[in-house]
């Protein structure tokens, strides 16, 4: 199967990885407009680490920056580069300059076990919530535009209207909500846009987990 001119795919918190498999700006944009089309929700100030591939090499990595820019994608820096010419390159589109993206957990710290970050209250639209190396609970609702994330597992008492990412530096955790109504969700680097998302699960009680390449879906009784 030939891959998409445009892969998404989630990292480190609050930024995803982007694969450019076309050499040519035309077919980008249409690959990008299509994407932006079906998903408008998840390009809302997306951050994203490019990965470099051979066509990136025939690209204005500048104008390719610019392009990206016209869909709300700010490109935070260049992983996967492979030799001096390939830095270059990126370093002449002012471009910071990542290692591989299967090392990109080295630049964290160790992680260790924190307590329980607890919100008393709604998250709001813009607001950022990290719980590192723990579980997060929020007492309240997460709005749109608004983005949570956790090592661990995350807990909704409330309505999900924004994002939320489960076990973002971890092999494990989910997703507990009140009331599904997401942008986006994310658990183990498995990720789903509100389009996506199977409808008889959305506006009910759910436990979301990853299992193999594939996120599962629970209903569970609300409180």
């Amino acid at each position: 199967m030939a891959n998409d001119i445009v892969e998404l795919r989630t990292g480190q918190f609050s930024a995803v990885f982007l694969t450019i498999n076309s050499s040519s700006l035309s077919v980008i944009k249409r690959a990008l407009n299509k994407k932006s089309k079906n998903s408008p929700s998840f390009f809302k100030n997306l951050t994203v680490v490019l990965q470099f591939t051979p066509q990136l090499e025939k690209l204005n990595l500048h104008t390719l920056k610019e392009l990206l820019k016209e869909f709300n994608i700010q490109v935070i820096g260049v992983a996967d580069w492979q030799n001096a010419l390939q830095k270059e390159v990126i370093l002449t589109a002012n471009l910071p300059i990542l290692g591989k993206t299967s090392q990109l957990d080295e630049i964290l710290s160790e992680p260790r076990v924190q307590p329980t970050k607890i919100i008393d209250g709604d998250v709001h639209t813009q607001q950022v919530i990290y719980a590192k190396n723990s579980d997060l609970i929020i007492h309240g609702d997460v709005e749109e535009g608004a983005e949570v994330a956790a090592d661990g597992n995350i807990h909704i008492y409330g309505k999900l209207f924004g994002r939320a990412m489960a076990g973002v530096n971890s092999g494990s955790g989910a997703i507990y909500v009140q009331h599904l109504s997401a942008e986006f969700i994310a658990v183990n680097h498995r990720f789903l846009y509100k389009e996506k998302i199977p409808t008889e699960f959305m506006n009910k009680s759910v436990r979301i987990f990853a299992e193999k390449d594939k996120l599962i879906f629970k209903p569970f009784l609300s409180l």
